[in-house]
């Protein structure tokens, strides 16, 4: 396998991660950019490029959470950022988050004492790792459970509805995943089960992806209604506000209805 000096990096990184969770026993899925960057190799899609590795982990105590991140540390020369140990930097500088989940958590979010974060919110992700993960082959040709593209976008909504000022990005991450969405899984959206949404009046192939990622997005959720009311009123929010909306604003379509009509689309697929 002929790898690019990207994947190469990539490579010793999720050796090293993948030897440390193996060891600790501690099961894991990939998240965030590289599990978007994952599922758009397959069609030789390239959005922009991250230098940050992040692994949710499923453990039941602070003390587990800490194992693989000292392994780390101490066999395979990592290093925790100054001011905050949550955050780690393997020997060749590729940024590794480690985010814990499972019953470690209280009302959806991770509370660590010492240095670096106070409290991790986690909201999602032990229904992504039940319902909103595939196992997969990475670019690196590692196979990790990854999450699936709705699974990235409602961590995405739960993400900047907890830290908006922080998470911009994720308003032009969701949309381009609506853009690129229905070439990406095309066997999914053709299953019988959306077949009638080929029956209806339907203005594009990206209404189509809206409908279905917001479907697939309730099918994670499902057995946590909480949850589930939660979406329904972020997206409800955002197409509310329309132009106040900074995700919407930041979504990268033409026009400010797009992404409204959009947005509502995925409302009633969720819905």
């Amino acid at each position: 396998m002929n790898l690019s000096h990207r994947d190469g990096e990539l490579k010793e990184v999720f050796d090293d991660l993948e030897d440390a969770f193996t060891k600790i026993g501690v099961d894991f899925y990939l998240i965030g950019a590289l599990a978007r960057d994952t599922w758009y190799a397959k069609q030789d899609k390239n959005f922009r490029t991250t230098k940050d590795a992040d692994f949710a982990i499923l453990v039941g105590s602070e003390e587990e959470f800490q194992k693989p991140k000292q392994f780390l540390v101490t066999e395979k020369k990592f290093t925790a950022l100054r001011g905050n140990e949550d955050i780690l930097f393997a020997p060749n500088k590729t940024q590794v988050d480690i985010l814990p989940f499972g019953s470690i958590e209280i009302d959806g979010s991770v509370v660590l004492k010492g240095k670096g974060l106070t409290s991790i919110s986690v909201n999602g992700f032990m229904e992504v790792y039940t319902n909103g993960t595939e196992e997969t082959e990475t670019s690196t040709g590692h196979k990790f459970k990854v999450a699936t593209l709705p699974a990235i976008v409602m961590l995405k909504f739960i993400a900047f509805d907890d830290r908006p000022d922080q998470r911009i990005k994720d308003a032009g991450d969701v949309g381009n995943i609506l853009r690129n969405y229905f070439d990406l899984q095309t066997d999914l959206i053709y299953k019988e089960e959306y077949a009638v949404l080929f029956t209806e009046e339907i203005g594009s192939m990206v209404e189509v992806s809206s409908i279905v990622i917001g479907s697939e997005i309730k099918k994670i959720i499902q057995s946590n209604e909480q949850l589930h009311k939660r979406l329904i009123t972020i997206l409800q929010t955002h197409i509310q506000q329309k132009e106040d909306s900074m995700f919407v604003r930041q979504m990268g379509f033409h026009t400010i209805e797009e992404a409204i009509y959009l947005l509502s689309k995925m409302l009633l697929g969720l819905k």
